[in-house]
């Protein structure tokens, strides 16, 4: 039985190295240190630091999957924004990639796994599908949320149901090489929900969408990169979330792939 089992897991071994061979998989991971981590111009560390990693692999033919985490803090509503509830957030995605006459696409899914986080009565877990567009420096994406949960978020009194699938997520960026080791950065995003949000931090009114938007700078020497970025939203976000988590931030980055 045990040389049947050795026998086994030989060519088990040999049969996954040969197919890793063929489909010339390149796995490389990533790891970041931030001041604050924004997520379409919110906090999600109640405005404290992060320590976020992952990996890519790729699998050689357009296809390729990842994982990305970061620690998160989601601060308490209205005056309430010292207290929170911390835990880690996994996000897991995997999709195609590819080109057509210069210009590059992108489409896929991204699941975010909240462990040991709190937030409402509702499910923070989401799952989003994604298309990407990119000529040269610019590109355009859209993530449309596939999941009935959408962030812990649910609608607006009258409705009262956590329901938001089909709320989307707009993302417009532009990135200009200075040289070869540093470059500038926009982007504009624009959050629409499928339903109106009442404004838990104003206690008026609702809100249907918001604006963030951010502009950067980087520089990378080897493996590391090191960035400082200003990330700022509209109005309305304030509204939503409060002016503590959402006010203009001037966050720095230092972040190495291996």
């Amino acid at each position: 039985m045990r040389k049947t089992a050795i026998a086994k897991a030989v060519v088990l071994a040999a049969a996954f190295g040969a197919m890793s061979s063929a489909m010339a998989v390149e796995v490389a991971a990533n790891a970041n240190l931030t001041t604050d981590y924004k997520f379409r111009g919110v906090s999600q560390t109640n405005r404290g630091m992060a320590f976020q990693g992952g990996f890519d692999a790729d699998f050689g033919n357009g296809f390729y999957l990842g994982n990305w985490n970061s620690n998160v803090n989601f601060a308490g509503t209205g005056a309430n924004v010292s207290s929170g509830s911390a835990g880690l957030e996994t996000d897991l995605y995997g999709g195609y990639a590819s080109s057509y006459n210069g210009i590059n696409y992108d489409i896929g899914g991204l699941y975010y796994y909240y462990n040991k986080v709190e937030y409402g009565s509702t499910k923070l877990n989401t799952f989003e599908v994604y298309g990407k567009l990119a000529y040269q420096n610019a590109y355009a994406k859209v993530s449309y949320a596939a999941s009935q949960n959408y962030f812990g978020f649910s609608s607006a009194a009258g409705n009262g149901t956590p329901d938001l699938r089909g709320s989307i997520y707009y993302d417009l960026g532009y990135s200009y090489p200075v040289t070869d080791k540093f470059s500038l950065s926009a982007h504009y995003g624009h959050t629409a929900y499928d339903k109106d949000i009442s404004n838990v931090a104003s206690g008026v009114g609702t809100t249907k969408s918001y604006d963030d938007y951010s502009v950067s700078g980087a520089y990378t020497v080897g493996k590391y990169t090191f960035s400082l970025a200003y990330v700022d939203t509209n109005g309305k976000a304030e509204d939503l979330f409060g002016k503590y988590l959402t006010k203009g931030t001037l966050i720095a980055t230092v972040g190495a792939k291996f």
